[in-house]
C-alpha cells in the first residue's frame, strides 16, 4: 500500500469537520469519469509520502483535527489499511473511509473493531447492468448492495456520493438510486468536471444545471435524511 498524497488540512473531505487526508494508491475500478485516476492507477510517477512526515504532522496538529480521511483510489483493497487505522486510533485520531463499496467484509471488520467512525460510499450509477460502464470493468453488484445495507444498519455516520455524470446518472434514474439507499443519513450530489476525467470528455461536455440538480434532490428527498449539493452547477 502506497500513500501517494497527503493533504494537511481539508474542510471538504469530511462534512462539517476539519481533517487531514491520506491519498492511497490503487483501485479495483477504472471509472472513465474518475478525477483522481493517477492515484487510482497508483501511477509509478507519484512519489510516496514518508510515514515519518505524516506522523509528525498528525501529532503536531492533534488537537486541531477532527479526524483523518483515507481516500484514493480504494483504501479497502489493501490489507494494510487495518494497521493504518489502528495506528491512527492509537494517536487519538478518528477515521473516515471513502470507498467504492466493493469490499463489504473489510469494512464490516473495521467497523466491528471500532477503527472507522465515518464512511462515504460512491454510488456511480443505478445498481444494474449499467454499473459496469460506470466502473470501467465488469462489476458484481452484490458486494455493493451488501455495503449499502451494512451502512444503513450499522448506525455509523455515513454518506452516499453521486457524481452527476450525464449518461450514468440521469434524472429518470435518480428514483432507483433513492430506493437502493432508502433510509440513508445523507447523499451528496457532486458536480462532474469532464476535462479532469480519465477518459477526457466522457459523458459529453454538457453539465447539469442547478435547477436540474435541485429537481433530482427533490426526487431523493423522501429517501434520505439530508441532501448535500456540491459544486457550482451554473
Amino acid at each position: 500500500m502506497r500513500i501517494v498524497g497527503f493533504t494537511e488540512t481539508s474542510l471538504l473531505d469530511w462534512h462539517g469537520r476539519i481533517a487531514a487526508v491520506l491519498w492511497i494508491g490503487g483501485c479495483d475500478f477504472a471509472c472513465p469519469f474518475c478525477h483522481n485516476h493517477q492515484i487510482a492507477d497508483d501511477d509509478p510517477g507519484l512519489t510516496p509520502v514518508q510515514s515519518e512526515e505524516i506522523a509528525r504532522t498528525l501529532r503536531r496538529k492533534r488537537d486541531w483535527y477532527d479526524g483523518v480521511v483515507l481516500t484514493g483510489g480504494e483504501p479497502l483493497m489493501h490489507p494494510e489499511v487495518f494497521g493504518l487505522c489502528r495506528w491512527l486510533k492509537e494517536i487519538g485520531q478518528k477515521v473516515k473511509v471513502d470507498t467504492n463499496g466493493s469490499f463489504p467484509y473489510a469494512l464490516k471488520a473495521l467497523l466491528e473493531l471500532k477503527l472507522v467512525h465515518s464512511v462515504a460510499m460512491d454510488v456511480k450509477a443505478p445498481l444494474d447492468s449499467r454499473y459496469s460502464r460506470a466502473a470501467g470493468r465488469q462489476v458484481d453488484i452484490a458486494p455493493l448492495r451488501r455495503t449499502i445495507q451494512l451502512l444503513l444498519e450499522s448506525g455509523v455516520e455515513h454518506e452516499f456520493r453521486c457524481t452527476l455524470v450525464p449518461g450514468l446518472i440521469n434524472p429518470e434514474d435518480v428514483a432507483a438510486i433513492g430506493e437502493a439507499i432508502k433510509g440513508a443519513q445523507a447523499v451528496a450530489l457532486q458536480e462532474y468536471h469532464h476535462a479532469r476525467a480519465r477518459v477526457r470528455g466522457f459523458g459529453g461536455t454538457k453539465a447539469y444545471t442547478r435547477s436540474e440538480v435541485e429537481a433530482m434532490a427533490e426526487v431523493l428527498r423522501p429517501c434520505v435524511k439530508e441532501i448535500r449539493i456540491r459544486g457550482s452547477f451554473a
